[in-house]
């Protein structure tokens, strides 16, 4: 190196920067995945249609891992699973839903769910 404008420190920079990228990979996909999965929550608000999200996480995992293990996703997904987007899709509907079923539907004999009983 003969100086600041010397190219010759180029290929040090670009290993230096590929070092960093590669090692900043998971957390950078752990937070676009915790981003994604609070957008997923309020479409779910939003909507209220949580068949319909799965059938759509359903589609996806056409070309996606449906269910990576658990290092797998921390390194490579910076989406969550489609197994957790169905299984949160699922959840919101088994604690959300009775909330926005009316109450003449409930009496008619329709089993109420967990929700309902306490």
């Amino acid at each position: 190196m003969r100086g600041i404008g010397d190219t010759a420190v180029l290929p040090l920079v670009f290993l230096l920067g590929s070092l960093f990228a590669f090692v900043y990979t998971p957390f950078f996909n752990t937070h676009i995945r915790t981003n994604e999965h609070e957008a997923d929550m309020y479409g779910l608000n939003a909507s209220r249609q949580p068949d319909g999200f799965a059938q759509a996480a359903i589609h996806l995992g056409e070309y996606r891992k449906m269910n990576p293990g658990p290092f797998e996703e921390w390194i490579f997904f910076d989406h969550p699973s489609g197994r957790s987007r169905i299984h949160d899709a699922m959840r919101w509907k088994e604690e959300n839903l009775p909330f926005f079923i009316p109450k003449s539907a409930r009496q008619l004999g329709r089993p109420r769910s967990p929700v309902e009983k306490q």
